[in-house]
């Protein structure tokens, strides 16, 4: 990690040693006896951070190696990737972005621009080491703060906010019926709605890879929520990189292009990840008619986890995944406070922000669709 210096708990713990190569040593343990080494990542450990993360529980979609190549591609940001050994096989990572803003000052987040990341390890030696690696690694590039996302809380002294976010998710049944049956009554209801809409033909979906009809539907759905729109460039590298993980549907209701849903398929989980619609999708039940197509797409690739991803407590969205019969499970972000006096609170719910958003939604498209990728680059 270039010239890192290390952080203070490091010098009081005699079990860490700072090696002369740019990594993190951790000699014999109680719990191994073996040593572990922590260092940053280099283009030829690619393969051997990708098997870990398709075969550890503890790692999760957004410890892709390929998410740091499509940061840099689309805003120019580097990712240090921070991996963990002990005697040579890896036992946790951790991707960090270095977000260098001049809105929010610079900070480290693991993973930036997703909803998720943090430290990919059930060990508990590796999670310590890897945690003040990021530590190091934040002091070391004068950051405010070292952001970890995660669904669990997995450092007890890190500072942590588990209130603003919760994610959705449960197995679904394969059988199409008992599916059906496990929707509450009145989403249900609507289901059916929809489908009847799709056999009169005013319904279609279409699955693919079109970038063009996805962003421009998604752009405007952004907008009318307050909140800027990434770029084209950004959506062109998600779908170049996870190129056999990651599809588009698109919802088309009499004929035009209503909703755009961009998902990612990870094991034997679908994840609905960003979606958009503009007003004739209410009425057509395009939103219901979606989400029930890809768990009928997911169920055929042998992909039962869904995954309906964050919202924030509180928002229509939060409450729209409650009536899909998914229980919410707070997330918890993680916190240390390198140069910051306190915890972030960047998002749309603090008032802060709120004059912002309300004033976006009254900008024209064509306008936040320009404006919006430049300032969607800081809100990491």
């Amino acid at each position: 990690m270039g010239n890192v210096v290390p952080p203070k708990i490091l010098e009081a713990d005699s079990e860490m040693a700072v090696c002369n190569k740019p990594s993190f040593e951790a000699g014999s343990s109680s719990a191994s006896n073996s040593s572990m080494i922590v260092e940053e990542a280099l283009p030829s450990d690619e393969v051997a951070w990708m098997q870990f993360v398709e075969q550890s529980g503890a790692a999760s979609f957004f410890h892709h190696w390929g998410w740091g190549n499509v940061v840099e591609k689309a805003y120019g940001y580097k990712t240090i990737r921070l991996i963990a050994r002990r005697d040579g096989a890896v036992v946790g990572v951790c991707p960090l972005v270095d977000v260098k803003s001049p809105i929010f000052g610079r900070s480290l987040i693991s993973t930036a621009f997703t909803v998720g990341g943090g430290i990919g390890s059930s060990d508990p030696a590796a999670i310590e080491a890897l945690a003040e690696a990021a530590i190091a690694a934040g002091q070391a590039r004068n950051v405010q703060y070292v952001e970890l996302r995660g669904r669990e809380a997995k450092l007890a002294e890190w500072p942590t906010k588990d209130s603003t976010y919760a994610g959705f998710c449960k197995t679904l049944p394969q059988d199409e019926e008992t599916r059906l049956k496990e929707i509450p009554r009145k989403r249900r209801a609507e289901v059916r709605k929809a489908l009847k809409l799709y056999e009169e033909g005013r319904l279609t979906i279409s699955f693919g890879r079109d970038v063009d009809v996805f962003h421009g539907i998604y752009a405007q759905s952004l907008r009318g929520l307050g909140t800027p729109v990434f770029s084209k460039k950004f959506v062109s590298a998600v779908m170049a990189e996870f190129s056999d993980k990651a599809e588009i549907a698109i919802v088309e209701g009499d004929g035009k292009p209503i909703a755009a849903l961009l998902s990612f398929y990870f094991r034997d989980c679908v994840m609905p990840y960003y979606v958009g619609a503009i007003g004739a999708a209410r009425p057509l039940k395009a939103f219901d008619f979606l989400y029930w197509r890809i768990m009928e797409q997911a169920a055929s690739r042998g992909a039962p986890v869904f995954d309906f991803g964050r919202s924030k407590v509180g928002t229509p969205h939060f409450d729209y995944k409650k009536l899909w019969g998914f229980e919410p499970e707070p997330l918890a972000y993680q916190y240390a406070l390198i140069k910051a006096d306190a915890v972030p609170d960047v998002n749309p719910n603090n008032p802060k922000f709120k004059l912002v958003s309300e004033t976006w939604k009254k900008l024209p498209l064509p306008f936040a669709n320009f404006a919006g990728p430049i300032l969607a680059r800081h809100l990491a």
